[in-house]
């Protein structure tokens, strides 16, 4: 089940992108590795719109779902 919004998804693809950039031109290894692991979990939550902290806290920004919910 989705519970990415369309805003939501757009700023992590915002950070996939700085992220990633900072993992290729970093100058040091270390954040080269953790930035390059933060972009692959951004741009995978972005991709399927699913976030798995969101799902534990019970967050949802995805508009469709929420307004299926009230209708039932």
């Amino acid at each position: 089940m989705r519970n990415v919004g369309t805003l939501d998804r757009d700023i992590r693809l915002v950070l996939t992108m700085v992220f990633g950039l900072i993992s290729l031109f970093g100058q040091l290894f270390w954040l080269q590795v953790i930035t390059g692991f933060l972009a692959l979990i951004m741009f995978a939550t972005a991709a399927y719109a699913v976030c798995p902290l969101y799902w534990v806290f019970g967050i949802n920004t995805c508009k469709r779902t929420r307004e299926r919910k009230q209708t039932r």
